[in-house]
């Protein structure tokens, strides 16, 4: 998921936002203000409502960065590189590099997230008493009652047994456990999740039509639960028929590379005589080392007048991170973050480009194992 806000990092962890988590704090605030606190705590202010609303709101986000920030430290404790961590719409996502070696580390990476929001759900069950004891406005109480039942209602929603939620995991984990198939355990995560996100679907289609519009919000978490088990499904299918690959196997190569000092005009001239056919381009230093990537439609915005004056360098698009890989990197690490069909990944051995890898190359890839595999009769 791509980042849209950069939040820093809380123990070397970068963490990030996508635009659709603000939109989930107005919505939340929202209903806070107008629904919620009004009926937990009638009789306060309008203004107090939303200020209470909008507190609880980037309180209950914080709630969901601990859950994920649990998630990857246990991980990170355990061997394991965590690449980031996103907040969205419908939560957070711990991206993990690598996947657990052996289906107890899995279980307990995946537990110490739901232990993590019932945790905090006492902790601000606890805190609503000591506000009543301490007599300050029964509104903070009202929003922090919201937040001790929200975290607990988390807590134990994650832990229903389907992939991508928590308990998905651990159902990943003790099954491959039982079974010793890491495959077998994630066809039997992935069957549960769309099993589990289509019971959500249809629930959830039934409560709207009776007028209840949380019915659409639990549909639409449905959708995403079943959609999310099916595409994690087809990535362990993909990862399986590459497994062994490098990166290096099925790069393009040579790679179409410019170099920086270059200018508009000196491009030009390779590629209206057919030397550079590609669309897409490394940019890169005196040394062979990449710099950026370049694009037709960067160069198009360059006008004519100073084509001669603008060099490559100045056009380059930065490398966004994890753009650079290493050439004997596994295939099936960067299917767990796959390029889109406009990335460009540019492949590296000893600092220098050697390739590049796209989202073609993987697929052609895939098709080329499948071709290989014995046809059953």
């Amino acid at each position: 998921m791509n980042v849209t806000v950069r939040l820093g990092r809380i123990a070397g962890i970068p963490i990030g936002m996508h635009w659709s988590a603000l939109i989930g704090i107005g919505l939340l605030t929202q209903l806070l203000a107008m629904t919620v606190l009004p009926t937990l705590v009638p009789g306060a202010g309008r203004t107090g409502y939303w200020v209470a609303g909008a507190a609880a709101a980037v309180a209950l986000l914080a709630s969901l960065l601990a859950h994920e920030l649990a998630h990857s430290i246990s991980a990170r404790r355990a061997g394991l590189n965590v690449r980031r961590i996103t907040l969205w719409l419908l939560g957070g996502v711990s991206e993990l590099v690598d996947q657990p070696h052996d289906p107890d580390e899995e279980v307990r990476i995946a537990a110490v997230g739901p232990a993590t929001s019932v945790l905090l759900g006492s902790v601000f069950g606890v805190a609503v008493t000591v506000v009543d004891d301490l007599g300050l406005p029964p509104l903070v109480g009202g929003a922090l009652s919201f937040l001790a039942t929200t975290n607990v209602v988390l807590g134990v929603f994650n832990l229903l047994p389907g992939t991508p939620l928590d308990g998905g995991r651990v159902l990943h984990g003790l099954w491959w456990r039982r079974t010793g198939s890491r495959a077998r355990a994630t066809r039997a995560a992935s069957t549960a999740g769309r099993a589990l996100g289509s019971l959500m679907v249809g629930f959830g289609a039934m409560l709207a039509m009776t007028g209840r519009l949380d019915g659409l919000w639990l549909a639409m978490i449905g959708w995403f639960v079943a959609g999310s088990a099916n595409a994690e499904q087809q990535v362990a299918a993909t990862t399986a028929s590459l497994s062994g690959v490098r990166v290096g196997d099925i790069m393009s190569r040579p790679a179409e590379v410019v170099p920086q000092w270059w200018t508009v005009d000196a491009l030009l001239g390779p590629l209206t005589e057919g030397a550079l056919r590609h669309r897409r381009f490394p940019v890169t230093d005196l040394e062979g080392r990449p710099v950026g990537t370049l694009r037709l439609s960067d160069i198009a915005r360059c006008s004519p007048d100073t084509r001669g004056s603008t060099t490559l360098g100045t056009l380059a698009r930065p490398l966004p991170e994890g753009h650079v890989i290493e050439a004997d990197t596994p295939v099936d690490t960067v299917l767990r973050f796959p390029p889109r069909p406009a990335d460009l990944l540019v492949v590296v051995e000893a600092g220098r480009v050697t390739g590049v890898l796209t989202a073609s190359d993987i697929a052609r890839a895939v098709e080329v194992a499948a071709l290989a595999e014995p046809v059953n009769r």
